[in-house]
């Protein structure tokens, strides 16, 4: 109801308006000698604050608002101390709606409204997970199966529209005074709701993620890096999702578990388990984006779990983005120019080349769009500690980002950006030196190799028989195949059966 979003609408103006104007009006203040702290007292004071401001202000509202401060929480490169953490909180941790309501929600969708018993031996009231769109519970089915059931929220989807009609309104609003123009970014956002919303095509796209990090861009099948839970079949309606139970930590409570264990992040032991984990991360992902294109996109803290004996698991699959074989090729090239960057003429013009060819453009007046350019590829894709061309920044903050030149910027790229900003924010949390550029360099050239003849067009991964996580090797030779007399004596069987019964 216009109302309830009007309601909304001021509750977050009058939330956020307050954090972001204490460090234009403080400052200002401290200038003109009205405030005696100094700036490093001023700014520990605004963060320790603002961050509190903000997390109440998210917490209260919930809905859409939340996914967009689990996104800053993974960012600890840009923000305080303060601000990541107080919204970490974010990632896993909302209030729960009442058990009664969701039981009713799965009584109605997989029972036809009668009791729970008929497909479920236990169905535990304490939720795993909540979220601003379902919420997880762990149940138990009737053949002993351990699985997890996720439960769209009760009237969530009118909320959460209504909550990027007001992001898409307030980026709109500091258009020119943030780093980059987030509106296209909600915009492509809104647009990947539609799948979050529906678990039938989640499921789809969990078997099409599954699919695609078992295999290489040569079609070649490999040991998966991370494991995904997948639907059981036939459980699976637009609002539940009954599904394989993963048992482990979640990323956002690394931390925390970390010290049960007695490992401290920093030290040796927790450095070699950090880059076994951006290991597995980076090689999924890898592996979706050149081996089929097919790509999970919301890829937070919450989703990622830690599993017994340091294996990893990426869950959520609602929302994600398909690139198709030109787009493959031109990310293909863009590592691969990333990966080859010295800083000369030649190869700021080989990255500037394949950012505009991705269809990024940027604002009038940009100077030395070249380096603009190849800037926005090294954000994304470059090393860590990489120095900008043209004197651009890798703060995405400063005033001499190169994302605050940025006209349009395609919406593929907005996921894509996601998964690469979740690999350098979670090194930079672990203290882990890693190349997003390096570590994907092997995985482009197979992809060029793969897709560049037209006439051996290979299938999708997940079109391939080995998508099939029961496939056996040998299903397709002569020993695993149908023969023609085991199916004559079966119909033998068949005929005497019916005559029997006749």
């Amino acid at each position: 109801p216009l109302l309830a979003r009007l309601q909304r609408s001021l509750a977050f103006y009058s939330g956020v308006v307050p954090v972001l104007g204490q460090y234009v009006v403080r400052p200002w203040l401290h200038d003109m000698g009205w405030e005696k702290k100094s700036m490093a007292e001023l700014y520990e004071e605004m963060d320790d604050w603002g961050s509190q401001k903000l997390q109440e202000t998210l917490l209260s509202l919930r809905g859409f608002y939340v996914k967009t401060g689990q996104v800053l929480s993974t960012r600890v490169d840009l923000f305080s101390e303060p601000y990541t953490r107080r919204l970490r909180v974010l990632q896993d941790s909302l209030p729960p709606v009442p058990a009664a309501e969701i039981k009713q929600v799965v009584a109605d969708e997989l029972c036809g409204g009668g009791s729970l018993k008929e497909i479920f031996r236990e169905f535990d009231d304490a939720p795993l997970g909540t979220a601003s769109i379902a919420q997880v519970h762990r149940a138990v089915l009737k053949d002993g199966r351990r699985v997890a059931v996720k439960v769209l929220r009760p009237n969530c989807e009118p909320l959460l529209r209504g909550d990027l009609v007001n992001l898409k309104s307030f980026a709109l609003l500091l258009k020119g005074k943030l780093p980059v123009d987030y509106y296209p970014v909600f915009c492509e956002l809104e647009r990947a709701l539609d799948g979050e919303l529906d678990f039938l095509s989640e499921a789809q796209s969990a078997l099409k993620v599954a699919a695609s990090i078992r295999h290489d861009p040569l079609g070649r099948q490999i040991e998966p890096p991370l494991a995904v839970p997948l639907a059981v079949p036939g459980l699976v309606t637009r609002r539940v999702l009954v599904m394989d139970y993963i048992e482990g930590t979640p990323m956002s409570r690394l931390e925390e578990r970390a010290k049960e264990l007695g490992i401290e992040l920093g030290s040796p032991m927790g450095r070699a388990f950090g880059r076994r984990l951006l290991e597995a991360l980076t090689m999924a992902y890898g592996n979706m984006i050149f081996s089929a294109g097919f790509v999970h996109g919301d890829p937070h803290p919450g989703n990622i779990f830690i599993l017994e004996g340091g294996r990893v698991a990426l869950i959520d699959c609602g929302q994600v983005c398909q690139l198709f074989r030109e787009q493959r090729l031109l990310v293909s090239d863009a590592i691969l120019a990333a990966a080859a960057y010295d800083g000369s003429a030649k190869a700021i013009r080989a990255l500037a080349d394949v950012v505009r060819a991705f269809g990024v453009t940027f604002l009038p007046g940009t100077e030395n769009e070249d380096e603009a350019a190849a800037s926005v590829a090294l954000y994304l894709f470059g090393d860590p500690d990489v120095a900008f061309p043209g004197g651009y920044s890798r703060q995405e903050f400063s005033a001499e980002s190169p994302l605050r030149r940025l006209g349009a910027f395609p919406s593929e790229l907005v996921l894509l950006g996601r998964a690469s900003v979740l690999v350098k924010g979670v090194a930079s949390r672990l203290g882990v030196k890693w190349s997003v550029a390096q570590q994907w360099e092997p995985l482009a050239k197979d992809c060029i190799t793969a897709i560049c003849d037209e006439d051996e067009c290979r299938l999708p991964s997940w079109a391939l028989p080995s998508a099939n996580p029961h496939y056996s090797e040998h299903a397709d030779s002569p020993e695993g195949r149908l023969k023609f007399a085991d199916a004559a004596r079966g119909c033998a069987s068949l005929v005497r059966r019916w005559g029997l019964q006749k």
